[in-house]
């Protein structure tokens, strides 16, 4: 399917485990056990008793000690029907998606159900997915929290599967310890409950430093995976008992006549011969192919092919196979025991000549190369151009939809032929079924053998007929490759709960070429269902740690990708402070130090679109919110006076900072010298704030340079490298600009006087025509 979850793992019904799962505890209370009887050790009170014997007592590192350790280990291969790994188990509950199907793993008990639920799907392999992360416990029962499909994969492969550990035989609990020190004075009794605690306690023993001796106390009970429970007294009886166990697990994996027998008959083998029990020097490989009529032909013994017969027996042995008159003995020593059986290895012992053996490798040449999975993915890749021979199909393309609906489209037609798709496993192999078509039903229809499989061609049969399929990923328009998984992140709002524009921060980041239908889901199921959509994707407020973006084309292929949701705090008003703002007092419209001040230019420099203030004469007033001013206003101290803001999000405004401000009343001619103006001028860019009382050059921008008097004016797609320069007279500073080539703001050319001057601000006027007036406002970042 495509849009895999996390994880993707194949396992077969025939090689499941036990659903049995050891117990897991905390280790802390054992380092305080251990602290304890260090203590203890030196206390008067300490009962003498009689010296245990060696017989007796639990060695470190003991035989009896291993064997202990090796039963009370984490059984990973407990839950091989979740992980397929001997080295470590699945700490529970987790969560999987098994063909679209979201269950929550919690008990042991559930992983019955699992396997019960496994048994309804058609077929051997199944697509088991995790919802990450996950958590492994290993043997020794440490834990490793596993984030994402490739680290957990990485620890499948690097499992060698021998772990000896012995896991047919439990601890009947509780047992208990007695503790001595080297006086041999009992300074504790340890009640164990659980394999985890006696796996601990032995493991710790093995690490203390104290001179300790441990005693185990009997009767201690054994059970068995049979049910029966055996009781034992002494160090040697466990010993005995617990590799009694370990022997009997091993005659649990017997060979049944029926299933080798039907391993034998379906691929040819390669064979190979060792003799004196030497397992390094093979004779071989032999060529074996067994048939049902009880035949066996053999290659490469003799110069030409061999037939003799074949027959398989049980006995009190165990499974025995007869190959008569075979190679050099003769017919009395053809009998070889059965002793090993997988799917493609076999391993048998002659029963007569000692030190001799057979290994048969399968070697099914008609194998495929891909498996049911890879096929499922491989179709719904792209479109496929098909072929019977017929020259009919010239002109189509097979479409597969991730729902089992399957199109046929002919050329640049606009509709299509529907119908199903479906992949099954059967006896005679992967078969790809057609049905309920539209169209072609009887040349199309029906159940389709798979004989070869590329990543870009199937071959298929269907009695007489051929169909061969090859993938056209060249014309299919997949959007999938223009997305990924996303991360947004948001400022930590009052109540907590952040608000995120999926849409913006996802696809409205992404120019992709191709056509597609995006969603976003709150869980991975309803992505995958495409269920239950959210409505509000620019404004979606949400304590989740993720979401999910369903990416779907026109034909239905989908893919599912992660929107990770994290917040941070955030200064919310870093661009405001406590600025001040001046005016110039002249006779056009201020008088004895009094004027109109325009409020909304102290923060003009500062984004609004969510933040918004208003101004007060007091702090009280900007506290309470109370008696706000009007934004133009005439200041009423002379020649300055300190206002207040309160500037808030304008979404809360119980999100604010409140700041001070100086209004200042300049006596502006003559107020600024040449030298004031050079210094303002090259420290920040200037922005004609309006020319002629228009607007119409606002665009363009002045960065003045100190060398060589280089203006440059620019916009966002225009720059100009003009001149200026600048001097004193009596009646002020005139600044002079040269060499201005651009359209509309070569009407800035000439020589213009500074009448106003402050820090954010320059009024000129042109000295031959004074209607003629440039402002100048002063950025500084």
């Amino acid at each position: 399917m495509v849009g895999d979850f996390e994880s993707s793992l194949f396992y077969n019904k025939s090689t499941r485990a036990p659903t049995a799962m050891k117990t897991k505890i905390n280790h802390l209370f054992l380092f305080a056990l251990f602290a304890l009887i260090s203590f203890t050790a030196c206390q008067d009170e300490a009962i003498e008793i009689d010296n245990p014997s060696a017989e007796e007592t639990i060695v470190a590192n003991s035989s009896l000690a291993t064997l202990m350790s090796r039963t009370t280990a984490n059984f990973g291969a407990a839950d091989n029907i979740l992980d397929g790994s001997s080295c470590f188990s699945v700490e529970l509950p987790v969560t999987i998606i098994i063909s679209d199907i979201t269950i929550t793993i919690e008990t042991e008990e559930d992983l019955e159900l699992l396997e019960s639920l496994l048994d309804d799907f058609n077929g051997d392999d199944y697509s088991l997915d995790f919802v990450f992360p996950i958590t492994i416990i290993f043997s020794d029962y440490t834990e490793l929290v596993i984030e994402n499909v490739d680290q957990f994969e990485n620890f499948i492969n690097e499992c060698d599967g021998d772990n000896d550990v012995i896991e047919c035989v439990d601890f009947v609990y509780p047992i208990s310890f007695s503790v001595f020190n080297s006086d041999f004075n009992l300074i504790d009794t340890v009640v164990i409950e659980n394999d985890q605690a006696l796996y601990a306690f032995l493991d710790e023993l093995e690490d203390d430093e104290n001179v300790l001796i441990v005693s185990l106390n009997y009767p201690v009970a054994l059970e068995y995976a049979n049910g029966e429970t055996v009781e034992v007294n002494t160090n040697q009886e466990l010993a005995d008992a617990i590799e009694a166990a370990g022997d009997d697990c091993e005659e649990e994996n017997e060979c049944i006549e029926e299933e080798v027998t039907i391993n034998l008959v379906e691929c040819p083998w390669e064979v190979y011969l060792y003799t004196n029990d030497d397992l390094e020097n093979l004779d071989g490989p032999y060529n074996f192919t067994f048939s049902e009529d009880g035949n066996v032909v053999i290659e490469g013994v003799f110069e030409d092919s061999y037939t003799t017969t074949w027959e398989l027996t049980e006995t009190d042995n165990g499974l025995e196979l007869n190959i008569a008159s075979f190679y050099y003995y003769e017919q009395q020593f053809g009998n070889w025991l059965v002793v090993e059986c997988d799917d493609d290895d076999l391993k048998f012992e002659h029963l007569t000549v000692d030190g001799t053996g057979l290994f048969f490798d399968q070697d099914c040449e008609d194998d495929l190369d891909c498996s049911i999975t890879d096929i499922s993915s491989i179709l719904q890749e792209c479109p496929w151009d098909f072929t019977d021979g017929s020259g009919n199909f010239s002109n189509h393309q097979m479409i597969f939809n991730a729902n089992g609906d399957i199109q046929i489209t002919e050329g640049i037609a606009t509709s299509a032929i529907g119908g199903e798709w479906n992949l099954s496993i059967t006896d005679s192999g992967l078969i790809l079924s057609f049905s309920e078509l539209t169209a072609f039903q009887d040349t199309l229809g029906g159940d389709w053998l798979i004989v070869e499989c590329d990543d870009d061609r199937i071959e298929l049969i269907k009695g007489n007929q051929d169909l061969v399929l090859e993938q056209d990923c060249e014309s299919d328009e997949s959007p999938f490759d223009c997305f990924d998984d996303f991360e947004i992140v948001e400022c930590n709002q009052p109540n907590n709960v952040p608000v995120f524009n999926l849409s913006a921060n996802t696809i409205g980041l992404i120019d992709c070429p191709f056509p597609f239908t995006a969603s976003f889901h709150v869980t991975q199921e309803d992505a995958t269902n495409n269920i239950n959509p959210i409505d509000n994707t620019e404004s979606y407020g949400t304590l989740v740690a993720q979401v999910y973006l369903r990416i779907e084309t026109e034909s239905g292929n989908y893919e599912i990708f992660t929107v990770y949701l994290n917040t941070e705090d955030c200064n919310y008003f870093e661009c405001y402070g406590n600025y001040n703002l001046s005016v110039c007092d002249d006779e056009d419209g201020f008088v004895d130090g009094f004027g109109v001040f325009d409020l909304n230019l102290i923060f003009s420099n500062c984004p609004n679109d969510d933040i918004a203030y208003s101004f007060y004469l007091t702090i009280a007033d900007a506290e309470t919110q109370s008696n706000p001013l009007s934004t133009i206003f005439t200041n009423t101290v002379s020649p300055s006076q300190t206002i207040y803001s309160r500037v808030y999000l304008a979404g809360n405004p119980d999100i604010f900072e409140i700041f001070s401000h100086n209004l200042i009343v300049e006596d502006c001619t003559g107020g600024c010298s040449e030298e004031d103006v050079d210094t303002i001028l090259v420290e920040c860019t200037w922005n004609i704030n309006s020319f002629n009382g228009s607007n119409d050059l606002a665009e363009w921008n002045f960065d003045f340079e100190s060398v060589n008097n280089i203006v440059v004016i620019y916009t966002d797609t225009d720059t100009i490298d003009a001149t200026w320069t600048t001097s004193q007279t009596s009646d002020g500073v005139l600044i002079e600009f040269s060499n201005v080539n651009g359209s509309n703001i070569q009407a800035i050319t000439g020589v213009w006087l500074v009448v106003e001057c402050t820090e954010g601000q320059l009024v000129l006027h042109d000295v031959n025509n004074s209607d003629n007036e440039i402002v100048l406002d002063r950025t500084c970042n």
